[in-house]
């Protein structure tokens, strides 16, 4: 004959087993949730950083571009008197 009690108290500790495991369960995805919401936050400042230095390389081409563009009539015209006097050798 099944005792009332025992199945009572066999019952319960199933209950709290499957809320202990529910329990981790839970406390597993939220350290999860909260890796990946760091793991987020570090890939957004290396966007940011990545976003900046492309920037800055950006403003160095231009620049260059500048400089080469200001260089380049003279470094013709050294080329067209020097030329001359290559193929005169």
């Amino acid at each position: 004959m099944n005792d009332p009690i025992r199945d009572a108290i066999a019952r319960l500790g199933s209950a709290l087993d499957r809320l202990d495991a529910v329990s981790i369960r839970h406390l597993e995805a939220e350290r999860l949730r909260l890796n990946l919401e760091t793991e987020l936050g570090v890939m957004r400042e290396d966007r940011h950083e990545l976003a900046r230095l492309l920037d800055h390389e950006r403003a160095a081409r231009l620049d260059a571009q500048g400089a080469l563009a200001e260089v380049m009539p003279r470094i013709e015209s050294a080329i067209s008197l020097i030329r001359p006097l290559a193929q005169d050798r």
